[in-house]
């Protein structure tokens, strides 16, 4: 048995970096690599739905009832 380098350039072709996570699904939630979900605003603490994002996807959120921070519950 040889101890030959498999993944010689010449046989495999690298793929282009753009295109290296890129994937179809038959989820409607994800595309192209990326979740799309919705965050509640409902504070986990109190249960007010007086809340503000913290990060621009909403998936982590203060509480201005109580002041409280914490991770959003995903909707879908």
């Amino acid at each position: 048995m040889s101890n030959s380098n498999i993944f010689d350039n010449s046989t495999f072709q690298q793929t282009p970096l753009k295109e290296a996570y890129e994937f179809n699904s038959f989820s409607q939630y994800i595309s192209n690599g990326n979740l799309k979900p919705t965050f509640s605003l409902k504070c986990i603490f109190c249960s007010s739905i007086n809340s503000t994002s913290l990060i621009n996807d909403g998936s982590f959120r203060q509480c201005n009832t109580c002041k409280k921070n914490f991770k959003a519950i995903i909707l879908r």
